[in-house]
């Protein structure tokens, strides 16, 4: 089953007079063109200090045959959970606004239930009487658990070392009931979710095995939830026809998201949503060319910007780097890939001319004194600038999720490429410039 019964998908989407295009999606069972990872499910608490002892569910039976037996959740929307866990006074005014606090963009709390909606599905884990670690799911979500079926998950050091991951998570799935809020209304969903055991952590790792496909003019896209069920946290979308021929798999760096554009056919296309109630895929026509669209994708205008350089205090624009082939390099603390670019990124910064190319490190907000220390230990002397969310905050405007990334620039503003890293990056570069490297 998959995680929504809906109507028979129509193969045209239809236009509204806004210039929103409605494509209704299909669910499929599995990964698709997407990679897939693994959540840890939390185990309950008896400390009941912590702030989730008061939201955690609690099973009214527990499944047979199973010995030293622990309790847990997997989540299914954790930002409803936590929403509806602070209107119900079970979490605490402050806590729920020190959280809040910390997002990266603004709950949408219009999106969210005040009225308890079942996002947590129980399970148990434990000791058969031979001592292997089983598991139970509270697949009806009824917390009953001891008329659920008790199993051996698979091991989760097994699934990465599999040449084929997708067929040996998909063969450990189990279908379980939940609650989705939508549109102002609780509806019941059934969906897949693949289930591992980590000895390491001692606890289950799970992650729901479902994504949807539409298309529009011809060409495939599939789209899924950033995080867990809910799209009211964004989205992934993908155009099938971007998928590597010998792993049927889209790269991470080709990956999109709401706000982001795309080029179907010559068309500009900007990714508005998911209508959950409809279950259909939102884009808008933009009525533009390419060359007149700013995105942070191949292909399209970069994003212009502009800040002081970290050290000098000196103004730096990327408009004021306009005729130059120009590398952004999006970096963080905490992230040793981002170190191992540094000596490449040295490399060819001493290889070549300013007038032709330029670097620019573009950090996200941490501790000054430490960064200060990685310029001078990397011997960092290209401009850098302070990712600062009041201000500039490029990393925003650029959607950047993870480090490093880096966005290749020519002389015209337009994205070359995204993510070429190391020796790539030199070779790219020099040959761009008619240079031949090493």
């Amino acid at each position: 089953m998959l995680i929504l019964s809906t109507a028979a998908a129509i193969l045209a989407g239809c236009s509204r007079d806004d210039g929103i295009v409605e494509l209704p999606l299909t669910p499929r069972e599995g990964y698709g063109p997407f990679e897939f990872g693994f959540a840890l499910a939390s185990l309950n608490t008896d400390d009941e200090t912590d702030v989730w002892y008061k939201i955690q569910i609690n099973p009214l039976s527990a499944p047979s045959g199973m010995s030293d037996v622990e309790y847990g959740a997997i989540e299914t929307d954790f930002y409803q959970t936590v929403y509806q866990g602070y209107c119900s006074g079970d979490i605490s005014a402050e806590w729920y606004d020190r959280w809040t606090g910390l997002l990266t963009a603004a709950l949408d709390n219009t999106r969210l239930s005040k009225a308890p909606v079942k996002t947590l599905i129980a399970f148990a884990i434990g000791k058969d009487a031979s001592g292997q670690s089983v598991a139970a799911i509270d697949t009806d979500n009824d917390l009953e658990l001891d008329d659920e079926k008790v199993f051996v998950p698979a091991d989760l050091d097994t699934i990465w070392a599999s040449d084929n991951k997708d067929s040996v998570a998909l063969a450990n799935v189990v279908t379980v009931s939940a609650e989705r809020y939508s549109n102002g209304e609780i509806t019941q969903i059934t969906v897949p979710v693949s289930v591992a055991y980590s000895r390491r952590r001692g606890s289950l790792c799970t992650n729901f095995a479902t994504y949807s496909e539409t298309e529009y003019n011809g060409v495939g896209i599939a789209v899924r939830p950033r995080q867990y069920l809910t799209y009211s946290t964004g989205l992934e979308l993908v155009l099938t026809g971007d998928a590597d021929p010998q792993t049927g798999k889209v790269a991470a760096s080709r990956i999109l998201r709401i706000g982001d554009v795309m080029n179907i056919k010559g068309e500009i296309l900007r990714i508005k949503g998911v209508d959950t109630g409809n279950n259909t895929l939102l884009l808008e026509k933009t009525g533009l060319s390419a060359d007149e669209t700013y995105a942070a994708l191949p292909g399209f205008k970069a994003y212009p910007f502009e800040g002081s350089e970290f050290t000098s205090g000196q103004k730096v624009s990327l408009e004021g780097l306009r005729g130059r082939y120009v590398l952004l390099d999006f970096w963080a603390l905490g992230c040793p890939p981002c170190l191992d670019e540094f000596p490449v990124l040295r490399q060819l910064h001493d290889s070549t001319d300013r007038e032709d190319f330029e670097i620019i490190g573009i950090i996200y907000p941490g501790r000054e004194d430490q960064i200060r220390e990685i310029i001078s230990d990397y011997g960092i002397d290209w401009p850098q600038i302070m990712s600062d969310k009041d201000t500039n905050d490029i990393t925003g405007r650029y959607g950047i999720s993870y480090f490093p990334t880096t966005y290749l620039i020519g002389p015209d503003g337009v994205i070359i490429e995204k993510d070429i890293r190391g020796q790539a990056t030199v070779d790219r570069v020099l040959s761009l410039l008619g240079k031949n490297a090493g």
